[in-house]
């Protein structure tokens, strides 16, 4: 039988999630080998026989035309394997064992390597499916346990170790792309019998670690769902780090977590729920609360919401999700209480119209949606579509504006001179308004009047964000397909600090530790603050908003409470703090929700017409 020797390289990850344009890769990871370190390389040769369970199990996962999963074990399918406890020999490969029968005969050879003679007693943990550890797509990544965090946190790593990644994020809906990439399963077996540089060990049966979902949609009027454009499974996990030595996924290491999944069709399709067809997600199991499946179809967000699910280790599900519900944009989400406006306070120009008041969305920031050059500027074709935390220099101008300085509302498009440091002396300016019409609470100002009314958050009010909240660095999708990065709160019922799930900061440039929350956004299920950076004193030019900066970015929202100076929260990949800060710069406001009344009007704008 010919032995194969697989190498694989594992260079350090530079997770571009929604990549930015143009951004570098910094190496934080020492790459070089122990000196003098023997390397015992092995003929292995695995009986897998009664590794196949029952279905559906084992590779390869596939539909038949009764919508069952059939399952056996492919050609040149592969295995990781591993050599376990005692001296961890950190080379840039795993090795790997292929299979070379086809059905329930196989049989799996190749070459494994050990820092240490192996014995009838070594342990071998093998990991399925091995070519998800390899190539640029791969979703089995090894990863090294960080000392920098107060919490417990893994870094990716460029050698082989016993933890690995398992990223589940993004998927494409088919039951063979789940066997080739997602369906990872494992174990670990000691040799039956080494002879001289020939093991031979047999796999067992191998134990899969994730669940499967198979989801069928009908509309409103319960008929099946058509052309699906993408499907969102928001609060289950779809990242986690796994223990190749134990077979279980580490604990108390939420910063590792992405709850969140995304399916996207492969290209040229749709999903489609007709003829009783399923599209199929696997994730890490567990118990979920508040889990929220959404599928985007044209213009339509339908969507179900679940207050808790169970799945188990292995096991196959299959639900009917009838009469989805089209979602709309509420008046507000609440968090710890308080009822946050379900966008930034914002004025926008276009086409002749003006709006002042309540962005359309939560994730909206000026200059959403730029063509940017390779120099990160502004061009008007060729570049590529960014939103302007990718932007070098930006500057606000007056008919996209989402930075304000603190009470200046007559001078609140004056950007430099004189006028771009009016502000105002009162400390506390919620429903405020000078005697003039001049100054005061600016999302007051401009809703006061309408049926749903706005006002500034207070100290109190914003600081339960920064001391109490929980907290994850999350994305939005724009209008435009662009991606704004910021902060996702959710409520901690407990009220505890101590038991919120706080995620920031990240370090600069680190995307990969940002979750897809888009669909949760839609849902109204949180609250979404972009990073929108401030200007200075007297300034257009936007600063800290780079999101590729070295030194990090950061979202600066403004109280309506101020002394000398105004009280101000401030969050990034290198900012978490709650401080006092000049009332000139200008800054980000979140309103708070007041009361819908009966008198006024809401009048629709048109050029938000499409935004949802």
């Amino acid at each position: 039988m010919k032995i194969m020797k697989k190498n694989v390289l594992f260079p350090v990850a530079c997770f571009l999630m929604a990549a930015p344009l143009l951004t570098s890769c910094h190496d934080d990871v020492d790459s070089s080998t122990a000196e003098n370190t023997t390397i015992h390389t092995y003929s292995l040769v695995a009986d897998g026989a009664n590794a196949l369970q029952q279905e559906p199990a084992t590779r390869a996962l596939k539909e038949d035309a009764n919508h069952k999963i059939k399952s056996e074990w492919g050609g040149q399918d592969d295995i990781l394997a591993y050599v376990v406890g005692g001296d961890d020999l950190h080379t840039a490969n795993y090795s790997y064992i292929t299979n070379r029968n086809l059905g329930g005969k196989s049989n799996f050879d190749g070459e494994i390597a050990s820092s240490a003679a192996l014995t009838t007693n070594s342990e071998i943990a093998f990991l399925y499916p091995g070519k998800a550890a390899q190539g640029n797509n791969r979703t089995i990544t090894p990863v090294t346990e960080t000392e920098e965090r107060s919490s417990l946190y893994h870094e990716a790593s460029d050698k082989t170790q016993d933890r690995v990644e398992l990223k589940l994020t993004e998927q494409d809906g088919t039951a063979e792309t789940i066997g080739e990439r997602f369906d990872f399963q494992w174990t670990k077996q000691k040799p039956k019998k080494v002879e001289g540089k020939k093991v031979d060990v047999s796999l067992g049966e191998l134990k899969r670690i994730v669940t499967i979902w198979g989801l069928r949609f009908t509309d409103e009027n319960n008929r099946p769902l058509e052309n699906i454009d993408s499907i969102y499974i928001s609060n289950v996990k779809g990242s986690d780090i796994f223990d190749l030595n134990s077979g279980e996924y580490i604990d108390k290491n939420e910063e590792d977590e992405v709850m969140n999944i995304v399916l996207k069709p492969k290209t040229g399709k749709k999903f489609s729920s007709k003829d009783g067809n399923y599209t199929y997600v696997a994730f890490i199991p567990g118990a979920y609360t508040d889990v929220v499946v959404t599928a985007y179809v044209g213009g339509k967000v339908l969507q179900r919401s679940y207050n808790s699910l169970n799945f188990e280790t292995g096991k196959v599900y299959r639900s009917d999700i009838l009469k989805m519900e089209d979602t709309k944009q509420k008046a507000f989400v609440e968090v710890q209480g308080i009822k946050w406006a379900t966008g930034n306070f914002i004025h926008y120009e276009e086409n002749g119209q003006e709006y002042w008041g309540i962005a359309p969305a939560q994730w909206w920031i000026s200059r959403r949606a730029v063509m940017l050059n390779s120099s990160r500027k502004e061009v008007s074709s060729g570049g590529i579509l960014q939103s302007s935390q990718f932007e070098s220099g930006p500057e606000q101008t007056t008919d996209d504006v989402d930075l304000f300085r603190f009470g200046s509302i007559a001078k609140a498009l004056s950007f430099t001179g004189i006028a771009g440091l009016d502000v105002w002396g009162q400390t506390e300016i919620s429903q405020q308004i000078s005697s003039d019409g001049k100054h005061g609470d600016i999302a007051w100002y401009y809703t006061k009047d309408n049926k749903r009314k706005y006002r500034m958050p207070t100290e109190t009010e914003l600081k339960s964000l920064y001391t109490v909240a929980n907290v994850i660095p999350a994305y939005c999708y724009t209008d435009k397909g662009t991606i704004v990065y910021g902060a996702f709160f959710t409520n901690n019922s407990t009220n505890d600090a101590d038991k919120r799930k706080k995620a920031f900061p990240t370090k600069a440039k680190r995307y990969d530790k940002y979750t897809n929350v888009t669909a949760l956004v839609r849902a109204n299920k949180g609250l979404f603050l972009p990073i929108t950076g401030r200007r200075s004193d007297g300034a257009a030019k936007i600063g800290y908003r780079d999101m590729v900066y070295s030194l990090g970015a950061y979202g600066q929202y403004m109280s309506s409470t101020a002394a000398a100076m105004n009280w101000d929260f401030f969050f990034g990949p290198t900012e978490w703090n709650f401080s006092k800060n000049s009332k000139g710069q200008a800054k980000a406001i979140r309103p708070v929700f007041i009361e819908e009344s009966s008198t006024g009007s809401d009048n629709s704008f048109a050029p938000f017409a499409n935004i949802k």
